[in-house]
């Protein structure tokens, strides 16, 4: 029963820290993919005394993807009940041409500020319409979400790793007299921490299939994958092979280091 519940000690908090790290790499892979169709959707209108291509916009612009030129006569046709067929004619001639600018990415408000400076240096560019504050307003959002699972992930993080240390302190105490007698022959510190760096590994593969195993359940729950396809994320966000990898070399090096910092406060 004790030796469950030192086994329990680290990988709970191995566990929470494991946890907070898969949380930071989901959120990023769903911001990019948000952000990616977001820049799909994303476009900038321009009004033209003279026809524009791309080419000449992406010499300035490197994020510049595609330019479309938008139909003015929906306009027009709106007003022809109500305007002569002289003046849509002559309105028709003065109107500028219209084009629908969209990005391969989805612009900071910094960058956006540069390209829209960079469009006003466009002598027969008369008019730009950035939709500012709509933009403002999600990238804003996306960097609220961003910021606080990263605050939140980190506090668990920290708290986790303090845990850690403290039940590696019980584990060097349970075991001081053997690995005392072993200083005492000459052992490196590898070889008289030996029986520490074990548990840790132990406990560390164990608290990694436990997240992993939570994070496939998830991503094969139907409700889930229904709220993506209405979201329009992409439910391969969710990689459990790739991420057990990262989970597994992260939580092994934290606690290789956790037990190595601990076992050198052992007196030679």
């Amino acid at each position: 029963m004790n030796s469950l519940k030192n086994h329990l000690s680290l990988i709970i908090p191995l566990v929470a820290l494991l946890f907070a790290l898969e949380s930071i790499l989901l959120v990023n892979r769903t911001l990019r993919d948000y952000e990616s169709k977001l820049g799909k959707n994303y476009a900038i209108i321009l009004a033209s005394k003279k026809e524009l291509s791309l080419e000449s916009l992406r010499n300035k612009i490197t994020e510049a993807q595609a330019l479309s030129p938008i139909n003015a006569q929906i306009v027009l046709d709106r007003l022809k009940n109500n305007v002569s067929q002289a003046n849509l004619i002559l309105l028709k001639k003065s109107l500028p041409y219209f084009y629908s600018l969209t990005l391969n990415t989805y612009p900071s408000d910094a960058r956006l500020i540069a390209i829209q400076k960079t469009l006003e240096n466009f002598e027969e560019i008369v008019r730009i319409e950035t939709f500012t504050k709509s933009h403002n307003q999600i990238y804003q959002l996306l960097l609220i979400i961003n910021g606080s699972i990263m605050i939140f992930s980190s506090l668990i993080a920290l708290i986790s790793l303090l845990l850690m240390f403290k039940q590696i302190e019980i584990w060097k105490f349970q075991h001081i007299e053997r690995m005392e007698i072993m200083t005492l022959f000459g052992a490196p510190l590898w070889m008289r921490s030996q029986i520490l760096f074990r548990l840790a590994c132990i406990d560390t593969i164990l608290a990694t299939l436990i997240v992993v195993g939570g994070l496939f359940y998830i991503s094969q729950n139907p409700s889930l994958l229904i709220f993506f396809q209405e979201l329009g994320l992409n439910p391969e966000i969710f990689s459990p092979f790739l991420d057990s990898i990262v989970l597994l070399l992260t939580g092994l090096t934290l606690s290789l280091i956790s037990v190595w910092i601990v076992s050198l406060q052992q007196k030679d």
